[in-house]
């Protein structure tokens, strides 16, 4: 096993896998961070020489180095300095140790940063204190029942960028919001770790954590030695945010839990019922037989079916026959969603189409539009007429010396820079005229001329 040397005993506590690049010492190393310098040895994740070879990977201690042929590898931050690697690919019961020639020394000054310029503050109050955690904060704050970030904790706190949040696109977010706060909640609980305060060092010790909604999120390692949450391995953007109740970590993903998958209300499942015959015989003999497969036998059966007395001849009698129901699940999608998978309509399955076309839904529809009249476009977007506007289409251009944008929202203004040459603002309204002092020029209405009087134009 790879050994808990000083610095990295936290870290090497658990099975790992690590790949550990050891130097050869004549001396132990004096007036360094241990703790640094251990972390800057060590690559989360297992991997032989060759895997390594001709790529960049990050080192635990915050460093990046590239590994170039023959065995040879260079630090991001010192690129003239170059390491070589003597023996490689020895195993470990939890990794791999490759030896090198020299100590990885010129490390980051502190290994992964703690920021605690809000240490005083609780996680809640943190996040009202920056833009970055803005999104986050609007689902906290309309989700109904939000988890106890203001509390006394230990709390470990996932937060999704900006971005992580304003790419869930596909209707979900705004359907939680609206019609399924308990999901909301729900998803909220599964980025909240209540047991204790986990930094980047205790979250790479573990496999995994149990949120505050009742479910694991996995903890594992890329190919380059980041840390990944949950199974579609959710990078940390920015980690050790520290507070008075916990610690935040910035992720660039949600973490989805199982129990609210999926989150809209795609499949419309039908049952559809059949009722058939099964076979005539006499009726004494009803008893005795079975309904064809996959169906069920009802309480009522047909009386004066004919069956064949095939010994005595041709002849038919009358009998009985039992009456079966056959049922069977039919995929369907929702309104407003389409196709094999069922995925939500452009505009969302609560407005599709941007309620400006009909969505060509259902398991069996392909999801485009087909737009009311006065609009166009895949999404119905555009007004058919290139001088209208408006939410009906219906409003008359103010575009002058340019291309109208003639979009249902646009307020009517030209399109970016569709200004003909010598015109200006959102109208293409404005020309630029000489003044009569000095021979300068200024942007004027059209219908408008320039003076000059003192430092103003008119």
């Amino acid at each position: 096993m790879i050994s808990r040397e000083r610095g990295c005993s936290l870290v090497l506590s658990h099975s790992g896998p690590f790949t550990a690049f050891f130097p050869l010492l004549k001396q132990p190393l004096t007036g360094v961070n241990e703790e640094v310098v251990c972390k800057n040895h060590l690559i989360l994740g297992q991997h032989l020489y060759k895997a390594l070879e001709g790529r960049d990977l990050n080192l635990y201690g915050g460093e990046k180095l590239r590994v170039k042929v023959n065995k040879h590898f260079i630090l991001m931050s010192d690129p003239s300095r170059l390491y070589t690697i003597i023996q490689s690919d020895l195993p470990a019961a939890n990794g791999i140790i490759h030896i090198i020639d020299r100590p990885i020394t010129n490390s980051l000054p502190n290994g992964p940063p703690r920021d605690e310029r809000f240490a005083d503050k609780t996680i809640g109050e943190i996040l009202r204190k920056d833009g970055k955690f803005n999104r986050f904060l609007s689902l906290v704050d309309n989700c109904g029942s939000p988890p106890p970030l203001h509390g006394a904790g230990p709390l470990t706190v996932f937060v999704p960028t900006n971005e992580a949040v304003d790419q869930a696109r596909d209707g979900s977010i705004l359907y939680m919001l609206n019609d399924a706060k308990d999901k909301l909640q729900e998803l909220l609980r599964h980025h909240v770790f209540s047991q204790a305060v986990l930094t980047v060092d205790e979250l790479a010790a573990l496999s995994h954590v149990r949120t505050m909604a009742n479910q694991l999120v996995t903890i594992s390692a890329s190919d380059d030695g980041e840390i990944l949450l949950g199974e579609k391995g959710v990078r940390l953007a920015s980690t050790n945010i520290m507070a008075s109740n916990g610690v935040i970590h910035m992720i660039d993903g949600l973490l989805y839990p199982p129990s609210i998958l999926p989150i809209l209300p795609h499949r419309c499942d039908v049952i559809k019922s059949k009722v058939t015959v099964g076979p005539c015989v006499h009726c004494s003999y009803l008893h005795e037989t079975q309904c064809p497969e996959g169906s069920v036998e009802m309480e009522s059966h047909q009386i004066g079916c004919e069956y064949a007395n095939l010994p005595l001849g041709p002849t038919h009698n009358k009998g009985c026959a039992k009456y079966c129901n056959a049922t069977k699940q039919v995929a369907e999608c929702c309104k407003g969603f389409y196709g094999p998978d069922c995925k939500p309509c452009i505009g969302g399955f609560q407005h599709p189409c941007y309620d400006k076309g009909t969505c060509v839904d259902g398991i069996h529809g392909n999801g485009s539009c087909s737009c009311h009249s006065n609009f166009k476009g895949v999404a119905c977007h555009i007004c058919l007429d290139a001088s209208k506007h408006g939410d009906n289409c219906d409003e008359e251009c103010r575009c002058v010396h340019g291309v109208c944008d003639n979009r249902p929202g646009s307020g009517g203004v030209c399109r970016r820079g569709s200004c003909l040459e010598g015109f200006s603002g959102d109208y293409c309204d404005k020309k630029a005229t000489p003044c009569n002092v000095d021979g300068l020029l200024a942007h004027c209405h059209i219908h408008a001329y320039c003076t000059h009087t003192g430092l103003d134009y008119k």
